[in-house]
Formats: structure tokens, sequence, C-alpha cells
């Protein structure tokens, strides 16, 4: 059964698709019956996404890689630190990144009404998880991803079978065509910023630590927003149902480079402009004032990190056991800056989430070498020479195939960043290669 959420201004009731804003611009909100929520129910469960099911919407089937209750790690920095720092580790989850909270939820909700599939707009990570679940239910999986995207996490998508379409150079770019691709192909739109209903299994994180720690303070790499409103979300709900009488402060980290959402809480001049962490990349974040909004009605600050203490911050992070992606270790030089500041008192319990792993990062050139080989590796030397369509491509080919796998061959350099579209005539596609895909030649010649 649908869930309704009704607009508190106008009255309109939507169902299925629930969007962030009412057609008159009020916002919606997902709410549940609090005042009947039993949470001792919780404890007989096994951790996960969906032991807090009263708090998360009603599916028929739960579409599940045992995603969540990952694990709560006390950190020796934090000891060297003098803090009681905790690291909640995302890395764990199944896809390795938070975003796999949002998938199980989404795709497990939107089934009945995505026959034809899904769509999301990504900058990786929720593209990854989209891709591995609705794999896992058997849906075809469309994913607008930007040009700047990580190697390790297009091949991840790839690899998982999702349908990847490289749109704009950030995702902030690729939400108005995913939500255009959803309309187009009658496709189940999984967004965020599109549809509020994953958001609800992000929240989960804040449940666990309600129920591990206790936490005074929660950091949180912030690009888009959403997670450290979901977050913020499922304190508020723990409070509403009487179980908190303080939401935690939710200290939100950007990079310098780029940094929207944290420049507007410290009344500094924006930048938006590409960093190394890229997943933190978004450049007019849509939910930007909900992130504001979560952080200052907690009390909570955002710090900014220079892309000098990014490799610092992985390699901390290192020290502790956890691989993370650069966009996960800005909380490290956050937390040191914070703590150099003393802005943290005696009794504080601290909690930082790490989002991602960085097996979801750029491969080395070496890997790229290995993996490009036969007939993709002849394609790109005949890119070289010039534009070239599929047909052509195929017969110039001095191997017998059919040109269907040429076509096949061409979809993936695509999606690697080494080929991209130079022109159309009528139904032709014309190919050419990306300095990328120039550059991965000219090494192999070194």
């Amino acid at each position: 059964m649908a869930m309704e959420v009704r607009c508190p201004s106008c009255g309109m009731v939507y169902s299925s698709i629930i969007p962030p804003l009412c057609s008159c611009g009020q916002r919606l909100e997902i709410a549940y019956e609090y005042e009947e929520i039993d949470v001792s129910k919780w404890g007989r469960r096994k951790p996960g996404v969906w032991r807090y099911s009263e708090l998360l919407p009603s599916v028929r089937e739960r579409i599940t890689l045992y995603e969540g209750g990952t694990p709560l790690i006390k950190s020796k920095l934090g000891e060297e630190l003098g803090l009681a720092l905790y690291l909640k580790d995302e890395t764990r989850n199944p896809t390795g990144s938070f975003r796999d909270r949002l998938a199980t939820v989404a795709v497990s909700y939107a089934l009945p009404y995505a026959e034809n599939g899904f769509v999301i707009a990504s900058n990786g990570n929720g593209a990854a998880a989209l891709a591995a679940y609705a794999s896992k239910a058997g849906r075809e999986a469309y994913v607008v991803v930007p040009k700047l995207i990580e190697s390790g996490k297009l091949a991840q998508i790839v690899a998982l079978g999702a349908k990847v379409i490289r749109y704009g150079q950030t995702v902030d770019e690729g939400i108005g065509y995913a939500e255009g691709l959803a309309e187009g192909k009658d496709l189940y739109n999984v967004t965020p910023e599109s549809n509020i209903i994953g958001l609800e299994g992000q929240k989960t994180i804040a449940f666990e630590l309600w129920e591990e720690l206790r936490p005074t303070h929660v950091v949180v790499p912030t690009g888009s927003g959403s997670n450290i409103y979901s977050i913020y979300k499922g304190f508020l709900e723990l409070k509403r149902i009487g179980l908190l009488d303080e939401i935690p402060k939710l200290i939100a980290v950007q990079a310098e480079k780029c940094s929207p959402i944290a420049s507007e809480v410290l009344g500094v001049e924006p930048r938006a402009e590409p960093t190394k962490a890229l997943a933190l990349y978004v450049k007019s974040p849509l939910m930007k004032e909900l992130a504001v909004e979560a952080i200052t009605e907690s009390g909570g600050t955002a710090v900014l990190v220079g892309e000098d203490e990014l490799d610092l911050g992985q390699k901390l992070l290192a020290r502790e056991g956890i691989f993370a992606e650069y966009a996960s270790s800005v909380v490290v030089p956050a937390i040191m800056e914070l703590a150099e500041e003393r802005y943290f008192e005696k009794d504080d319990t601290i909690a930082v989430v790490i989002t991602s792993s960085g097996l979801k990062g750029q491969y080395s050139e070496s890997r790229e070498k290995f993996a490009i080989g036969g007939t993709k590796l002849e394609i790109l030397r005949m890119l070289k020479e010039k534009t070239m369509y599929g047909y052509e491509i195929w017969e110039a080919l001095e191997r017998p195939m059919k040109y269907q796998a040429v076509y096949q061959h061409l979809r993936e350099l695509e999606s690697m960043g080494l080929i991209e579209e130079a022109k159309r005539k009528g139904r032709r596609v014309y190919y050419t290669l990306t300095q990328r895909g120039l550059n991965l030649l000219e090494s192999l010649h070194k």
C-alpha cells in the first residue's frame, strides 16, 4: 500500500512518489504515529536498517543485502587528542557506502511502481547502491552520473549491471535529466532531491548511534546535504518519541574548494570548484536549506578542509584500520581543527560518520592498462585518428564479431570516461577520445 503524505498547507495528498515540496511550495515530510512506537521491539531484532521498521515506510517485500548495523569503533586519534571519539564505519555496507541504507528502503518501497525500473542522479555512491539493489530486485537501473566521477565507482556501477548515462560536470546538473528520464521511460526516480522516501533509510544512522553511544556531537562529511539532514530527522524523531531530551550537535565538513553549505553556516564566501573529494563536489545542493537547518537547529557548526589535508586524513583513518575515500577522510582534519580550537567539552562524546570506502576511488594507471586490451584498445587507437560511428568501427576492425558487440564495447569505454560523443548525424553517433583516453594511450607507449 502506497504511503500517503498530506500537505499541511493546501491539503494535497501525495502517494507512491513523494516529492520534497508540494506544488504549492510547502515542504513535505514523512511522519509516523510516534506515540504508538514501541522501541522495546528493536532490541529483539537483528541489527540493520529494517530493525527500525516502525519508523520506515511500509513495504510489501524487503529488498535487502543486510545493510546497516555498521561497526562503531573507538578512535586511537581521539585518545591522542583527549577526546571520546568514535568512528561509525559505513564502509562496511554491502556496496561500501551509507547510500545502501537509502537504496534498500527506496527500492523496497517502490517495487510495485517500478515495472520499467529505477533511475537516480548520483555522483557515484548512490548509483552503485541502486545498481546493486535493483539487480537484486530483478529490475533495470538507470544511473545519471557526472563526467567527474571516480573510476572505481564507475567500474562498480558497470559491474552491477546499471545503464550508465554521463551528464554534466556535477551531480547537480543531472537531477533534472534524471527527472526527465523517469517521465520519458516511466522509471521510478529514487534521487533524494526528487523523492524523499530513501532518506528514511539514511536516518537509521541516528537510531544506531542512539542505541550504541548517545553522542553529544555527530560529525558528517557533507556534499548534497541529504545525509546530515537525514541524521537530523532521525534524532528529531527519537526526541518526539521521548527517547531524547536534546538532539546531538551536528557538524558538517566540506572541502574548502566546494563549500556551499559550510560557508552558509560559517558566514564566509562560498566556493564551487572541483575538489579531490569528488563525492563532495556539489556546487548548488538542492537540500542546502534543510542541511543548514539541521546544523543550526541542533546547535552545531561546520568546518572547511583544504586539499592538502585530504591525504593526511586518509592516512590517519588507515591507522584505525579503515580505508576511506577522500570525501570521508575530510572528517579527520576537521576533528583535529576543532580539538585545537577547544570546541569540545571534557565530557563530550563524538561520533564521526565515515561514509564511503577508499576502494571506490581512482584506479591506478597500471590497473587501467591491465583492464583495457584487445578490441577496446583497437577502438581507442582508431578514435585517436578520427571520429567514427559504431558501424564504421565494426567494418574497420580486423576481427570477426557481431556489430552489436562493438556497440557494447563503445558503451563500456564511454562509461569508463575514455571516449565521448563528438556529434550526431541523423541516427549516427560519432565518438572521439576524451583527454583521459588519450592519456591512457600515451601511457601505453612509455
